[in-house]
């Protein structure tokens, strides 16, 4: 992938997408940091999350240590009132 600095991407941007279009996703930097990734849209859909669990265990398969999966918040626990809520039910009818 090639690194272009924003105010170049500002300026050549006819010359940007032509360099996705042929050789694939290119990296904007920002400040020296890159920031941002161009990709065709074609690419992308190929990247997006995988629909199917064979297709998930394809995406990670090898990963090892390098697999970070995000934080998950704790849920909070629900109470369940079932005795109230079904005393009433009936299973004859």
């Amino acid at each position: 992938m090639a690194t272009w600095q924003l105010q170049t991407a500002k300026a050549k941007l006819s010359e940007l997408l032509r360099a996705v279009r042929d050789q694939g996703p290119q990296v904007i930097s920002v400040r020296g940091k890159e920031e941002y990734v161009v990709m065709a849209r074609s690419e992308a859909d190929r990247r997006s999350a995988p629909k199917t669990w064979d297709e998930l265990y394809s995406a990670v398969q090898g990963a090892g240590d390098q697999l970070l999966l995000p934080a998950r918040a704790v849920d909070s626990l629900r109470e369940l009132q079932l005795a109230e809520d079904f005393a009433e039910w009936d299973p004859e009818t």
